[in-house]
């Protein structure tokens, strides 16, 4: 058997399948290009909207930041700077000591109204000014005037201390969340403008996530057949190989008892053997044709005759072998089978 009689493996399926699973591919990519254009174009002006309405939102949030700072400088500045001032002021010593001072006179002259009338009221009883016991009297009132007043300048520097810090944390307060409320409402312009778009967009991401799952399962079901086909593919050349491997082996075997063929007058002659047959003469007697040829993976060139051509002139001469192949009998054809090189 030659190498022309077994089928050699057909990748034609094979190729088929691929170009059949490049032209979906290449089909569903330019579906999806022409998707994103037709969605890229609905979108662009509707995005573009949203980003002019948030550069808007952008310059009013600016206008409000500077119309705030505005009213800083020119109103609360101001106002913070004296109430700061006065703060300070009221947390000196001096001013401590000029409410102190202030304090012991208003003590000083509420005793000394008190001591009048003390005195109107024991010269209505009699007592002499001069006596020890008009003395004592105006000593211990004495004694609680300065009690009283060294409370009251005590008192009027804590009052003090205790305003100037409350007028502090009054100056610190105002104004605080001029800045924060600002930030706050460009960052909600800005953060609602950014949802629109992702929100204007989800559409078309899901539509695109649909075609790249559809495109994913078709995909998956080409390559399943791409492995089918290579499977059977892989499965058909090694059939093949087999085959081959087979059939030289036979040939070897089948060669490897030509000695003993050749005694019985037996020649290996299958056409199925042979290959680089070359028509080289006709024997005149037999009328058959001669060929030189090598037998398949022997580079040596012989010279003889075809099994299938001596079976249909003389029958007799052929025989088969238990390899299944054809065996001429020169010997009762009277031609010589050679090695010519």
């Amino acid at each position: 058997m030659s190498k022309g009689d077994i089928e050699a493996p057909d990748y034609t399926a094979l190729a088929e399948a691929s170009k059949e699973a490049a032209e979906i591919q290449a089909q569903l990519g330019r579906e999806q290009l022409d998707f994103a254009k037709e969605m890229y174009e609905q979108n662009a002006p509707m995005l573009q909207e949203i980003a002019d309405t948030q550069m808007a939102a952008q310059q009013q949030q600016m206008d409000q930041a500077k119309d705030y700072y505005d009213y800083q400088v020119s109103t609360y500045r101001p106002l913070e700077q004296g109430l700061v001032d006065d703060a300070q002021r009221f947390n000196t010593e001096s001013y401590k000591d000029q409410m102190a001072s202030q304090a012991a006179a208003d003590a000083g002259k509420a005793f000394g109204i008190q001591q009048a009338q003390n005195e109107r009221a024991m010269a209505s009883m009699g007592v002499n000014p001069n006596s020890g016991r008009f003395a004592g009297m105006n000593a211990a009132t004495g004694l609680q005037q300065a009690a009283m007043r060294a409370n009251a300048m005590t008192g009027a520097r804590n009052r003090a201390e205790q305003l100037g810090y409350a007028r502090k944390l009054d100056a610190a307060g105002l104004g605080r969340g001029l800045a924060g409320a600002s930030t706050a409402a460009y960052g909600g312009a800005t953060n609602a403008g950014s949802q629109a778009g992702i929100n204007a967009q989800s559409a078309g991401s899901t539509y695109m996530a649909g075609m790249a799952q559809g495109a994913g399962t078709i995909a998956a079901g080409q390559n399943m057949q791409i492995q089918g086909l290579g499977s059977m593919l892989n499965s058909q050349t090694q059939g093949y190989i087999a085959s081959n491997e087979s059939m030289l082996g036979d040939i070897g075997g089948l060669m490897g008892g030509a000695a003993s063929m050749a005694k019985a007058g037996l020649i290996p002659s299958d056409r199925r053997l042979k290959e680089n047959i070359e028509e080289v003469g006709v024997d005149q007697r037999t009328a058959l044709t001669l060929y030189h040829f090598n037998y398949i993976g022997d580079d040596r060139r012989y010279q003889g005759v075809m099994a299938d051509e001596v079976e249909l002139s003389y029958p007799d001469a052929v025989e088969d072998t238990e390899q299944g192949y054809k065996a001429v009998r020169y010997d009762l054809l009277n031609i010589e089978f050679k090695e010519v090189h």
